[in-house]
């Protein structure tokens, strides 16, 4: 038997029942469902998407300045100094390495980052160095790309608002053109307005003017007779 293929007895086969491979068949290619290899590769985040436990980070940082500030204090204890000067020079060092721990990336102690939390947290980093060079929006996560669905709502979205921003825009051009034209009427009345003062204002001065020759010469003519 061979792979479920042969005789379960060689009695009265005349053979000995051994069923050889055919070397002539080809098998087939595996077929890959690369979607689904996708999907599982979104489902595990990375360390660029892993948020670092920052209690931990803060941990390790004050563990490594008590663990210099101890090396300082031996130090001087080997050296015969005062329990006084070195409760006093303790104090100092340790106000100067938090200033400079609150300011300097964490240390290891390695050239590598082993530990998970710090590895997250320079690849975080990096991902924003990254993100920022090449003007990528906070908002983005990773592998949203490649979901077509969720591009297809996008564009929706994209699409909906352009033609949202552009009836907005034929809306507020309509009001400034409503805007210019009720300006014009109204520089065309007062226009108008003015136009009609003026015509009055010339015609009561002519007619002034034409009573104040009518009534010189009534006295001219009063004066000579006289």
């Amino acid at each position: 038997m061979y792979n479920g293929v042969g005789l379960s007895t060689v009695r009265g086969s005349a053979t000995n029942g051994y069923v050889q491979r055919n070397l002539a068949h080809v098998q087939g290619k595996t077929r890959v469902d690369y979607q689904k290899e996708l999907e599982k590769g979104m489902a595990k985040p990375s360390l660029a998407s892993k948020e670092p436990s920052w209690e931990i980070l803060e941990h390790q940082r004050k563990r490594q300045t008590e663990v210099k500030i101890m090396e300082f204090r031996i130090a001087l204890e080997d050296k015969g100094v005062s329990e006084d000067v070195i409760e006093e020079r303790v104090a100092e060092v340790r106000r100067k390495l938090e200033s400079e721990s609150m300011h300097a990336n964490l240390d290891t102690g390695a050239k590598k980052l082993t530990d998970s939390h710090a590895l997250a947290q320079a690849k975080a980093r990096e991902a924003q160095r990254f993100a920022s060079a090449f003007g990528i929006r906070r908002d983005h996560t990773e592998g949203e790309a490649f979901d077509r669905e969720l591009q297809e709502q996008k564009k929706a979205e994209r699409q909906a608002a352009r033609e949202k921003r552009k009836d907005q825009e034929m809306q507020e051009q309509g009001e400034e053109r409503e805007r210019k034209e009720q300006e014009q009427e109204q520089e065309q009345e007062r226009q108008e307005h003015e136009g009609k003062r003026k015509g009055k204002e010339e015609e009561r001065q002519e007619q002034e003017q034409e009573e104040g020759e009518g009534g010189g010469g009534t006295w001219r003519a009063k004066v000579w007779y006289a």
